[in-house]
């Protein structure tokens, strides 16, 4: 694996670069915790089974989609625009999105199965294999053109609000504290006063389906214990 890109910027400052690359690491993160999750029902602890089942259907899979759609339908659009040599770049990303998502339709049957968590296995390791590939290719090519944005959009309600701050609560698990302080001081008052609720409710989901796990403390987008 290449040397993954920090999460800050050079200067120690925050960017939107920080914002993708932490979800990148949440990606990462997850998809680990669910290879070792269905590692553990098919040796015959099926305590947490339909948690986990819960977890692929009503989080992984559908944040993992929701990004890839999010950044086909805006976020290369507006790349594009500013930088058009990136145009064969964000072509092969689209096309590892169309790629990603079977795999995303196989892993519902098979999570819908998890009697046979072989069928699991087999879907969580090559769709671990695609994000690898895709991760890494869009931290190489994207991220080095988010560093100067600087600017975190204000939500526009409360509701919003409160939806972003249950994404950041996703995403800021695991990364070191020193990170997370320059994040929450790019982020507007109106979700700021929503994080700590919506961390209290993330770490027990996550202790729900995960049992005892590893925080890590990242300071890239690969977890510290990714392998």
């Amino acid at each position: 694996m290449t040397q993954p890109p920090n999460l800050l910027n050079d200067d120690g400052t925050t960017s939107m670069a920080t914002m993708l690359l932490m979800s990148h690491h949440a990606f990462r993160r997850d998809i680990a915790r669910l290879i070792r999750a269905v590692a553990e029902i098919k040796a015959g602890d099926r305590s947490r089974a339909e948690a986990v089942r819960g977890e692929w259907e009503k989080s992984y899979r559908q944040a993992l989609h929701g990004h890839h759609t999010m950044e086909d339908a805006h976020i290369f659009p507006d790349i594009r625009g500013k930088h058009p040599e990136l145009a064969a770049a964000l072509d092969t990303l689209t096309d590892q999105h169309h790629q990603i998502d079977p795999v995303l339709e196989k892993g519902d049957a098979a999570f819908a199965d998890l009697a046979h968590p072989e069928k699991a296995e087999a879907v969580l390791n090559e769709l671990k294999m695609f994000l690898d590939q895709h991760l890494a290719f869009e931290e190489a090519e994207i991220t080095p053109f988010l560093r100067d944005a600087k600017d975190f959009p204000v939500p526009p309600d409360e509701n919003m609000a409160a939806i972003y701050a249950q994404g950041f609560s996703w995403s800021m698990q695991g990364i070191a504290p020193e990170v997370v302080e320059r994040v929450r001081e790019m982020l507007p008052e109106i979700l700021l006063v929503k994080l700590p609720a919506a961390q209290a409710e993330f770490e027990a989901r996550s202790e729900r389906v995960w049992g005892a796990y590893a925080v890590g403390s990242a300071t890239t987008s690969i977890p510290n214990d990714y392998k």
